[in-house]
């Protein structure tokens, strides 16, 4: 799901183990960062380092340092930056490890202004509204130099009222049928779907202790729902969903919702075909285990 979904998908913070709290309490200290004043435009300085319009050719009024993260590789610090105009916030990571020049990620979000970040068991993440109005949770993780969205997966699956897709397709009214999309970009989706399925959802253990918002648990039920009509996805979907529906905090609340999407007259029939075949699935694979 696109992680755009649809899953994209997922709210969720993973809870600091104690060995991670260890860990970061154990990191080395950090180079200040600060917001300077470069000519007529704001700039970042870091140690003896001097960010000058981190943002690029995306111009911003006002920088702000939103938050610094220790771990014991290095240090996440998360930086915003606002403007006028329809996208009011954007944000990009300054990573430093150890000695070594900082590092600058390209500028990413959904425009949506509070952001916050947190190290997790899968590493440093973001999470913010999925648009600048508002609406469901979607996460970024720092990978490589750069923030991939890993919370909104089944957004390329799905369409929003006016048929866009993207981070607003969170909360869909039907399901993109697979046959819109080419058979590489089936592929496509079905391998970020396996990448980026929220590490947290797959073991009961995680589960257990993983807390899900009632509109986040919505969205992923539908991203799943709709993606696993996707040729390649058959499998791999329902396999990935098991352990949410079959956990004892989290699987009757997701069936309701199946329930609740399937009977509400104002969805696509297309959505509601999809969520009704997708938990006879999920019920047939639920009750061949027993409840986490």
């Amino acid at each position: 799901m696109n992680r755009g979904a649809a899953l994209s998908l997922m709210v969720a913070l993973v809870v600091a183990s104690p060995a991670l709290a260890k860990r970061t309490k154990a990191a080395p200290k950090a180079a200040a960062i600060s917001v300077i004043s470069a000519g007529n435009e704001q700039a970042l300085s870091l140690g003896k380092t001097v960010i000058s319009r981190p943002f690029g050719a995306q111009l911003v009024d006002t920088l702000s340092v939103a938050g610094s993260y220790r771990t014991k590789a290095g240090t996440y610090h998360l930086v915003r930056g606002e403007a006028t105009g329809e996208c009011p916030a954007r944000y990009l990571v300054v990573y430093q490890q150890g000695s070594e020049a900082p590092v600058a990620s390209e500028p990413f979000g959904t425009c949506a202004k509070g952001a916050i970040g947190a190290v997790t068991r899968t590493g440093f993440v973001v999470t913010m509204p999925a648009t600048a109005a508002g609406g469901p949770s979607v996460r970024f993780r720092y990978e490589d130099g750069k923030m991939r969205l890993v919370d909104a997966m089944p957004a390329a699956t799905v369409a929003s009222v006016d048929g866009r897709l993207g981070f607003a397709a969170r909360q869909a009214s039907t399901c993109r049928t697979p046959t819109s999309a080419d058979p590489a970009t089936q592929a496509s989706v079905v391998a970020d779907f396996s990448r980026s399925y929220p590490a947290e959802y797959k073991t009961s253990k995680l589960l257990k202790r993983t807390a899900i918002a009632p509109d986040e648990l919505r969205a992923t039920v539908t991203g799943l729902a709709c993606l696993s009509r996707w040729p390649g996805a058959e499998q791999v979907v329902p396999e990935a969903a098991t352990p949410l529906f079959a956990s004892k905090r989290y699987g009757p609340a997701a069936f309701e919702m199946i329930q609740t999407i399937a009977r509400d007259a104002n969805s696509d029939v297309n959505l509601r075909a999809a969520v009704r075949a997708f938990g006879a699935e999920m019920i047939y694979r639920v009750d061949r285990r027993e409840p986490l």
